[in-house]
Formats: C-alpha cells, structure tokens, sequence
C-alpha cells in the first residue's frame, strides 16, 4: 500500500472494488424476494397514476407528477423511475428491488471515485512532507467496499420507496465527485471554474428531480473546500470566482431556505406532530448518537425499518442522556475545526456528517429517525475514520494489520446485512423480527398484525386470524399509537361477517379528540369512509361524521383529509354547503391536485352553477401538463355540459305570482 498511485496501481483497486460490488450484490439478494413494506403500499402498489401501460406521454407526466403527498415537490424524476419499472414488470417487488441495488452498486462505484479524487485534491492542497504514503486508489476501494456493505444502508436498497434517498444520492454523488476533480485542475492551473458551476448547478438540479436532499450538494462542497481547498487559488491568494460560486449556489439557497421554513415550520401548512421545533432539536441529538453507533457497530436488535417509539427529549435532562449527546457532538464539530490542519480529512468526514443530516436532523417537523437518512452521511464516518490511516507518519502505517482490520470490519458488517437481507426475504418473517425488536412500535405492530391476517402457516389452509386480531388488540393500546390498529379490525370484522365492538369506534375518536391526525390517521379514516361507503361496514354515519370533525378540528388540517372530509360531506351528508367549502379549503393548501379540482366542480354542476363549473374547469386545465389529465378534463367538460342549470329566482312576489303571470 506503500506504492505510487500508478496504472498498475489502479487496475488492482479497480479489480479489488469489483470483487467487493459482486459479493454486495450477493449479500443482498434474497431480501430481493420479499415483500413491499410501510409506505410501498401507498407511494406505489395503491398509487394507479404511477401504473403506466402505454407511451402516451401524459401517461408518465401524470405519472412523474404522482408522489402522493402535495407537501413535497421536485420528486418527479423519482416517481418516473418507478413508473418505469412499472411499465416493464409490472408490481413485482423483485425488480422493483433489484432496480434499487443496482443503483446502490452504482452508487458504490462512485463513492471510490469520489474519495480517490479527494484523497488526491488533499495531497495538492498540503506540504509534501504531509501528503499521503499509503496507495489512495486501494484506500478508495477498501472504503466504498466497506460503504456498500454497511448494515445501516439496507433500508435504502430493500424498502423500495427509499430509491428516492439512493438515487436522489447518486447525483449528489456525481456532482460532488466532479467538483473535486475539477478543483484539483483549477488548483493545478489546467481548468477554469466552469466546470465547477456545471458539477453543483447540473447535478443538484437533476437530483432535486429526485427528492430534496439533493439539494445539500453545494454545502457538501462548501465542507471540501473548509477542510482542504480552503477557498484558495493557485497562488494561494483567495480564489474569487470560487467564492462567488459558493455565495450564489449555497448562500442565496441558505437565506430563502431560512425565510421559508420561519413561516411554515409550526404553520397551518406544517406537518402535524406531538413535539416542538426546540424538542425535535433536542431529541435529534441523541438520535445523530445513534446513528453514528448504528453505522460503525451494528447491532440486530437495534436496526428497524420502525422507530415511531422513540422517546421525545422534552429538556436537556429529560431524558439526562439529551444533554450528554449535544455536548458529544459540539465536542466532535469542535475537534473537526481545531484539526482541519493536522487532519483535514477528519475535519472532512465529520463535516460531511453533520451536513448530511441538516434538512432531517434539524427543526423541519419531520418523523424523527428514518435509517435511510444516513445514507450520505456514513461516507463521512468511514473518511473520518480512514483519516487516521491515511494521515499518519508512514511509520505507522502496517499494510497487513490495515488489510486485517479491513477484512474484520467488513466481515462484521457484511455478515449482519445478510442476516438482515433474510428477514427482509419473507414478509411474515420481517413482521415477526420487527414487532419483536419494537414492542412499543405502533406500526411495527400494526404491520405484524396486518400481515398475520393474510398468513398461513405450513400445511394449513386458514390464515391465522385470530392471532392477528390478538396483536392489532395489543396494538391499538398503545401510547400515541395511531388509529390504523382499530380501523382494520372494524373492517375486517365486517368483511368476515363478525360483530363490531364499539369500543374500537370509541377508541378511535378518543384519539383524534386528544392529537392532531397523523398521516396514518388520515389512511386510516379514509379506509373507513370507502368501506362504509362501498361495504362491507355497515353505515353507521354518525359515528364517522364525530370521527371527521374530530380530525378537522386542528388547526393544522391536511389537505387530503380536508378533500376526504368534504367527499364525505357531499355523498354521505348530503351537505353540500359544507362540502364546497372543504374542498375550497384544501385547494388553497394544495391548488395543484386534480382531484380536488374535479370533486368541486362536479358538486358546482351539481348544483347547477355551470359558469362557476366552467371557471373552475378552466383553472383544473392549467395543470393538464403534456395531456396528463386529459381524460379527466374531458369527463368534467361532460358533466357540466350535461348538468342542468340552476332554476331562476322566482320574482318577488313568491311562487303564486310567478304562476298567475304565466297564467295570464
């Protein structure tokens, strides 16, 4: 490992990263031949605008634009590659997955390339005393190697839906390599600043087409230029046109990112959640602990696609563990910037870290661990933690205690993702593994009981019901647990003929009567409504208009539920005063969804006010982009042609005048 970067030097590297991305793909190939998990249902197999079958091009604009929450936007391209899969093998889970691990192989390809060429910019940007002795193409490999194994990353292969986290993250990838290697020629004196704008502007705009973390690729930058290039040019006077480009593409973003989460973060408009900015805050400090621990030392029961029982920090002290985990962090940011000289890449890694999680480890009200996040920021542990070997006296540098670390390491984790990718192979097995490891889990529980009900065991012909109710029971007792325990078993008591226990209704309005509805809430009133509306439940509207005006009763009212609330109103009130302004409401949280747009203006034509309908027509026809509600707009333009108008107002006088005119 002592030898020059050279061509021969390269081939091995590249031959060993090879060897490493085949015995990934190994790894992970049974979990390949589970099932969909959590929100897989929703963001795909239920969302039939994402079920292309034909090349008429609204089809896939329709489809680009079907991420089924309006509170994000940009996650087209995403929501296409899905789309995409769709067209060519339908629902399969398998190649929707498959498709997932060659974009993380992909991805493994290009976290080498990017540490090969920051290993090298470090080298040009110290003394030569201080540059690396150890061969930076073989350090790349052995790194990316260990990255594509990490047991932490799974989530990101196997839970189809987060191919919006691994792809969104292969541009970022892109970007951030080719910015380096062309700082390095803009260092050296053979490459201008051009291809500095095109690496941040291009690849960060591509990737926000995915999902919005891709947006921290300008501060992923900023943190290599902190740490090794330090914002210098050649002459080691500072570099102007770098600078420019920084206040442009990081510190313009920065300042309308801020303004625009001051006014939404706790707004109307803002994700409903059971804590504040400030304890998000707190609690994320210990989670970014975990993280860390979860990523070098792996542990089974530890690793979940569920953490919905983390335990809020309501004060430095509450938990006393809050306070412990902040200090633990300022601590490693302070040693970062204390030893940018002595070990930029140290500062780099850890830097890398801290940037990876500042859209989800911050204020913005989002749920508070998802392993997915740490997707980007793992590669600045594992720079962090090579620092140590790349940094170092060559004197103390062991080729063969570095290749056996390595070999331990990668063993360790490679050993413990294959244990994972097995649970994920069989979906009875994952549910009973993740119930087991979150007993206080709401979904983890409801998902268990969810999955039992359509499970059988071997040789025998009946799913094992009763076991299901048993757990969804349990389930639905637990603190904060949402409403989705009760609601499936009132429908799948209805659907089996079996008499339903008001108490589940009661439980369910109990609490929505004492929390905002979460996103599951939501799904779980509007699997209600349908089957109320639709059978098997028997129609018991009462009970379901106390559990909607119990919904729509907080302030911070989500749109879906708002347009669900006055479907509700219309077709089973028969309000449609109400109705009308449920779904007004709804458009002004989210006027870019169709289907709002086409619920009002079939109760406009309904009740006669054709121009109101033809108005509202002509807005819903602002979104048809490239023909992608054509059909829709089409039917509506039906419906209010066919709609009789609104009768007259009899004249003054009342009806008995009107009728004597005529008469006359």
């Amino acid at each position: 490992m002592s030898s020059p970067s050279t061509a021969a030097a390269s081939r091995r590297a590249t031959i060993v990263l090879f060897g490493l991305l085949a015995v990934t793909a190994g790894i992970y190939w049974p979990g390949l031949y589970g099932a969909f998990v959590f929100d897989d249902s929703t963001f795909i197999v239920t969302n039939a605008r994402l079920h292309v079958q034909t090349l008429r091009l609204g089809d896939w604009v329709l489809a680009a634009m079907s991420f089924p929450s309006g509170a994000h936007q940009g996650r087209w391209l995403g929501m296409l590659s899905f789309a995409l899969n769709h067209y060519f093998t339908g629902l399969d889970p398998f190649w929707l997955k498959l498709s997932n691990l060659a974009i993380h192989l992909l991805n493994g390809w290009l976290v080498y390339r990017l540490v090969r060429a920051t290993l090298a910019l470090r080298d040009a940007c110290v003394p030569e005393a201080r540059r690396s002795r150890v061969d930076g193409a073989v350090v790349a490999a052995l790194l990316a190697g260990l990255w594509l194994v990490l047991t932490i990353n799974l989530t990101a292969v196997l839970y189809v839906s987060q191919r919006l986290e691994s792809l969104s993250n292969t541009f970022v990838l892109l970007g951030l390599g080719g910015y380096v290697r062309a700082r390095i020629r803009h260092l050296t004196g053979s490459g201008g600043s051009a291809a500095l704008w095109l690496s941040l502007a291009l690849c960060t705009g591509i990737g926000v087409l995915v999902k919005e973390s891709a947006v921290l690729l300008p501060l992923y930058a900023a943190c290599v230029e902190f740490a090794l290039a330090r914002g210098r040019a050649r002459d080691g006077r500072p570099a102007r046109d770098v600078r420019l480009l920084f206040a442009l593409v990081l510190g313009l973003p920065l300042v309308a990112g801020s303004i625009w989460l001051l006014t939404w973060v706790g707004g109307e408009t803002s994700y409903a959640r059971p804590f504040t900015a400030i304890e998000r805050l707190m609690t994320e400090a210990r989670v970014l602990v975990d993280y860390v621990y979860w990523t070098l030392v792996p542990q089974p029961e530890q690793l979940t696609l569920y953490h919905d029982d983390v335990v809020v920090s309501r004060g430095l002290l509450d938990p006393p563990s809050t306070l412990a985990c902040g200090a633990a962090l300022v601590a490693a940011l302070v040693a970062a910037v204390a030893l940018r000289g002595r070990r930029p890449l140290f500062a780099l890694g850890v830097l890398w870290f801290f940037a990876g999680h500042a859209l989800t480890g911050t204020v913005v009200p989002l749920m508070l661990v998802m392993e997915h996040r740490n997707y980007f920021p793992s590669i600045g542990l594992l720079v962090a933690i090579a620092s140590f070997v790349v940094e170092s006296p060559a004197t103390r540098v062991r080729p063969r205690a570095i290749v056996l670390v390595f070999a331990c390491l990668f063993a360790f984790q490679a050993f413990s993702t294959w244990m994972r990718a097995q649970e994920w192979s069989d979906p009875l097995r994952l549910a009973l593994s993740e119930a087991s490891k979150r007993p206080g889990s709401s979904a983890a529980q409801y998902e268990l009981g969810r999955t039992l009900l359509y499970s059988r065991r071997a040789g025998e012909t009946q799913p094992m019901t009763e076991q299901g109710f048993e757990v969804l029971e349990r389930g639905a007792r637990i603190p904060a647990s949402d409403i989705l325990h009760e609601q499936l078993l009132i429908v799948m008591h209805a659907e089996l003929g079996r008499p339903i226990e008001p108490r589940w209704w009661d439980s369910i309005l109990h609490k929505l009567q004492t929390r905002p509805p979460t996103t599951a809430d939501i799904g779980g009133i509007d699997a209600l409504f349908r089957c109320e509306a639709r059978g098997p439940c028997p129609r018991d509207y009462g009970r379901l208009k106390a559990i909607f005006d119990a919904a729509v009763a907080w302030p911070s009212t989500d749109g879906v539920l708002l347009t669900m609330h006055g479907a509700f109103a219309e077709h089973a009130l028969g309000d449609l005063a109400l109705a009308e302004r449920q779904y007004r409401a709804a458009l002004a949280r989210a006027p870019g969804e169709p289907l709002t747009h086409a619920n009002l203006i079939r109760l406009l034509a309904r009740e006669g006010r054709l121009d109101e309908a033809r108005a509202q027509l002509a807005r819903l026809r602002r979104l048809n982009h490239f023909g992608s509600i054509d059909s829709m707009v089409q039917d509506l333009a039906g419906v209010i042609e066919s709609a009789p108008p609104a009768p007259a107002a009899a004249p003054a006088g009342g009806a008995d005048a009107a009728t004597a005119a005529a008469a006359g």
